[in-house]
C-alpha cells in the first residue's frame, strides 16, 4: 500500500470514528435524569429538591401568584374572599389550593405558611387540557405528586407552570388518584421513585 492510500484511509477512518466517539457517553458521568427523583428538566428538578429537603423559604421563592380580585360572595369555589377592610373586586395576589374545598394563601401572608411536609415523590407528569382550571385556579404544565405522610394516607400535587408553582392540590388515600385523562405523559411513573 502506498503512503498516499494509507493517508486517505486514515482520513476516512477518522471521519467515521470521530462522530461515533462523540455519541457515546462515559459511564462515570450519569445523565441528568439518571436519578429516579429527577425528570431531566432543571426547573422541575429544582422544585423536587427544595420540597424533599423541606426548604420552606426556597419553596416560597418558587411560587407564581395568581392575580385576581376578591369577593364577599358566600359559598364554595370562586375567587378569594375579601378581608373586612377591602372592597368587592379589590385586586389580590394568591396561591390557590384545591382539596375538599378550595382556599387561597395571600402573597402578604406567605411568610406564615409552613410549606409542605412530604415523605416521598410519587410521580411527575405533563398536564393535559382535561385538568380543571379557571382564572382563580390555574393549571400547571406539569404536576409533581408527593406522598405527605409515612402511612401514605394523603398526597399533595404541585401544579407547575414555567418553573413556578401556580397552585397546590391536596389528595387523600393511597395510591394518589391520577386520572388517565389528566396525563399527557409521565416524566416519572407513579411509584417509580426513591424515598
Amino acid at each position: 500500500m502506498t503512503s498516499k492510500r494509507i493517508s486517505r484511509l486514515s482520513v476516512v477512518l477518522m471521519t467515521i470514528m470521530l462522530p461515533l466517539s462523540a455519541c457515546t457517553s462515559s459511564p462515570a458521568e450519569p445523565s441528568p435524569a439518571s436519578s429516579m427523583n429527577q425528570t431531566g428538566i432543571a426547573e422541575l428538578d429544582e422544585i423536587i429538591l427544595v420540597v424533599m429537603e423541606g426548604d420552606t423559604t426556597g419553596l416560597r421563592l418558587l411560587i407564581r401568584y395568581t392575580q385576581t380580585t376578591c369577593t364577599f360572595a358566600e359559598g364554595l369555589g370562586g375567587p378569594p374572599k375579601c378581608l373586612e377592610d377591602e372592597q368587592e373586586g379589590t385586586p389580590v395576589e394568591v396561591l390557590p389550593f384545591l382539596g375538599p374545598e378550595g382556599h387561597f394563601i395571600r402573597k402578604a401572608d406567605i411568610d406564615n405558611w409552613t410549606g409542605v411536609e412530604v415523605s416521598e415523590l410519587y410521580a411527575v407528569y405533563q398536564v393535559s387540557e382535561a385538568v380543571y382550571s379557571d382564572e382563580n385556579y390555574p393549571k400547571g404544565e406539569y404536576a409533581l405528586v408527593f406522598i405527605t405522610d409515612p402511612e401514605k394516607q394523603s398526597s399533595i400535587t404541585l401544579q407547575v407552570r414555567q418553573g413556578r408553582i401556580v397552585h397546590i392540590d391536596n389528595g387523600y388515600g393511597y395510591p394518589p388518584e391520577i386520572p388517565a385523562e389528566n396525563v399527557v405523559m409521565y416524566l416519572i411513573s407513579p411509584g417509580n421513585t426513591v424515598t
